[in-house]
């Protein structure tokens, strides 16, 4: 399988390097185990009708923060879905870590990944101009280790995202 990856996309996966350090996302999710902060937004039509150029018709995001364990060090780990005019899906999860204020949720072997920052009233911007792509995956291909999908890619109308914060009750933690 093949990725579409940036100029950006080394410096970021530079990050994975890191420890993460609990409550350095404070401002996305809480520092506790099994805590998790989502966002999602679905375009309407006369939003789609206004950008024609945006692809991107549903996206959502969740952030779950994971203690240190014998079997894994502290972690937080997202899961990230969007689904296509037309209606192609794909979902994507990996590792988030501070950078600047802001969250990077980057995918292993060159998948890319976006930035997240924090706006008002919980909601957050999704940047995924940035890095200009994420792998997502749609399915599970014949051969082992090979996943089936799309690289959700930068473009005209599809730079950066506004989500708005979901009640904690519909938050569904992420697991792996």
């Amino acid at each position: 399988m093949q990725h579409h990856s940036s100029l950006y996309l080394g410096a970021a996966m530079a990050l994975f390097a890191l420890p993460v350090i609990a409550g350095e996302l404070d401002a996305f999710v809480a520092a506790k185990d099994g805590a998790s902060s989502c966002w999602s937004r679905v375009y309407d039509a006369d939003h789609l009708a206004k950008h024609p150029d945006q692809k991107v018709k549903a996206m959502s995001l969740a952030v779950t923060y994971m203690e240190e364990t014998a079997e894994a060090a502290e972690q937080y780990v997202f899961r990230m879905e969007a689904e296509l005019r037309g209606g192609v899906a794909g979902k994507q999860f990996g590792n988030c870590y501070a950078q600047e204020g802001k969250m990077f949720c980057g995918v292993d072997c060159d998948g890319g990944g976006v930035y997240v920052s924090s706006r008002n009233n919980g909601n957050v911007l999704v940047d995924l101009e940035t890095i200009g792509s994420m792998w997502m995956v749609t399915g599970c291909g014949e051969d082992e280790g090979e996943e089936e999908g799309f690289s959700l890619q930068s473009g005209v109308d599809d730079k950066e995202f506004l989500l708005s914060a979901l009640p904690a009750k519909a938050c569904k933690a992420v697991t792996w």
